[in-house]
């Protein structure tokens, strides 16, 4: 499909027949090819594919951009941001399909250096800004005619509008197109986290996300994933999977097993790829461990899942491009709808979610200062701090005693420091999400707790020993929370949480308790 344009050769094109095939990943299967049956060795290759290592390999193996240049580069992006081709549609769709296909023989500086291009070069030009500027504001004084100073007020907006947004706009008129801007951006965000400097990467990404939320309106459709959906579509859960690792396919399998639900948002345009999507166990209760529900070969439920009374949301997942679009509060809504009508017992929706800043706050809060003199503004209960003294020989504050604990190994499996230490990460727990907001304002400071608190719902209880994986561990010291949504307190939690910062709480978590009190006292 894609042809040579400016003295560039461009490889095999990518995009083709309604699908987007990323380098190293399995192909989307469409058209006659999902009416043959998937055979077991289909599912073992794709996820053999879906391995870190082998997509490395094969990524390795299939980059060969050969010698292009920049200015070469530089000119079809040109010709297809102006709008030069002089063939019609047909053509421009053939220029942009060819800067899809060189962008994708790339390797990773490859792809950054043609970001940091499109970034910089084909942003907002200044000087025509600048003039439309000064055009409106004398217009603006001077003009009667309505029609006239629409016109000004509409060059005004084309001069500020970035180049850039023409091509993704080309782009997503691609078959398969959308895939690819969600792909490229989460190339931008990579890009940015090693830039922080670069404002004008992060403002072509800013805007590349408000269109792609443009985009999204009115073109997703709920999908109920299960071991019979396509391959390929299981071996997305893996691979965008991000709070609990995916081990292998029977861990999806089980995943999707007996008591168990995935439901997601897939784009019309790739029917085969959720865009986010929620993992759900239907138990007996408020499940407190993770652990529970992902390593139980078949889940315990009393009567079956029509007598389940609880659904747990323990992991929500989006693609890394999507970051920034609100995708998951729309989804636990519908999810909750389909439950309800599918399983009517249920009465109960709650998550098991993560902390996930929590131990690097902890590192930055346990100063020296806070090590010699514990700050007042916690409320662990004084039997707890004596006993975490007393389990550490020669350190005289709790603090310290903490912090020593911490930072020795092998303190995962001591049953005595354990329990000296629940009373008090489970207070500092209850401080971390009550109490610590972002900047000067009412929003929570952990991300996980503001997505939930202003999706409505309730804080509920801190889970010690919730998540004892590495991962766990490491991010929380295996704290984990439960926020229950309460249907009819959800649009009234959401107003006052938005509103106020006022944080709605269910259950009876002493530690959660404590801390809203002891904050209200300072």
């Amino acid at each position: 499909m894609a042809g040579t344009t400016s003295n560039i050769t461009a490889p095999a094109a990518l995009l083709h027949a309604g699908s987007y095939r990323l380098k190293g990943h399995a192909p989307v299967r469409d058209g006659d090819e999902l009416s043959q049956p998937l055979e077991p060795a289909d599912v073992r290759a794709f996820w053999d594919n879906m391995r870190p290592e082998k997509q490395a390999e094969s990524t390795h193996a299939t980059a060969d951009p050969g010698p292009l240049k920049v200015l070469e580069l530089r000119e079809l992006l040109t010709t297809i941001i102006h709008k030069k081709a002089r063939k019609g549609a047909v053509a421009m769709e053939l220029y942009t399909q060819q800067c899809c296909d060189i962008y994708e023989s790339l390797d990773g500086d490859g792809r950054k250096a043609f970001l940091r291009m499109l970034a910089h070069e084909f942003c907002a030009p200044k000087a025509a800004a600048q003039s439309a500027a000064r055009e409106y504001i004398d217009g603006a004084s001077t003009e009667a005619d309505p029609a006239k100073y629409a016109h000004l007020a509409r060059t005004l907006r084309d001069a500020l509008t970035p180049q850039y947004t023409e091509l993704f706009d080309q782009i997503n008129r691609l078959p398969g197109g959308f895939a690819f801007l969600v792909h490229m951006r989460a190339d931008m965000l990579d890009y940015i986290r090693n830039n922080r400097e670069d404002t004008a990467a992060r403002a072509m990404s800013d805007g590349l996300m408000m269109k792609l939320e443009t985009w999204i309106i009115g073109t997703l459709d709920l999908k109920r994933i299960t071991w019979n959906s396509p391959a390929c579509t299981i071996e997305k859960l893996g691979q965008y999977e991000s709070v609990h690792a995916v081990k292998s396919w029977l861990d999806v399998k089980r995943r999707l097993g007996n008591g168990r639900r995935c439901f997601g948002f897939f784009h019309r345009s790739v029917p085969m790829e959720p865009l986010v999507f929620v993992w759900v166990a239907l138990t007996d209760s408020i499940t407190s461990n993770v652990q529970t529900i992902l390593q139980e070969r078949e889940p315990t439920l009393s009567s079956g899942e029509d007598a389940a009374k609880c659904a747990i949301f323990y992991s929500i997942n989006s693609q890394p491009g999507l970051s920034g679009v609100d995708l998951g509060n729309f989804l636990i809504k519908r999810v909750v709808g389909v439950l309800r009508a599918e399983l009517p017992n249920i009465s109960t929706f709650c998550t098991l979610s993560p902390l996930p800043r929590f131990r690097a706050w902890l590192d930055q809060w346990l100063t020296p200062d806070c090590l010699r003199s514990p700050p007042n503004d916690v409320a662990v209960p004084m039997q707890a701090q004596d006993n975490l003294i007393a389990s550490v020989p020669g350190t005289s504050t709790w603090t310290a005693a903490l912090k020593h604990i911490i930072d020795s190994r092998g303190w995962t499996s001591d049953q005595i420091t354990l329990s000296a230490m629940e009373p008090v990460v489970r207070a500092l727990g209850a401080h971390y999400l009550v109490n610590l907001k972002r900047g000067k304002g009412n929003v929570a400071y952990d991300p996980v707790a503001n997505f939930h608190l202003r999706n409505g719902a309730c804080l509920h209880r801190l889970n010690w020993r919730g998540n004892t994986s590495y991962s766990g561990l490491r991010q929380s010291l295996g704290l984990m929370c439960n926020y229950n949504y309460v249907l009819d307190r959800i649009e009234d939690n959401n107003e006052r949480y938005v509103r106020d910062g006022i944080i709605a709480c269910s259950g009876d978590d002493p530690f959660i308790s404590r801390a809203s009190k002891h904050y209200a006292k300072l």
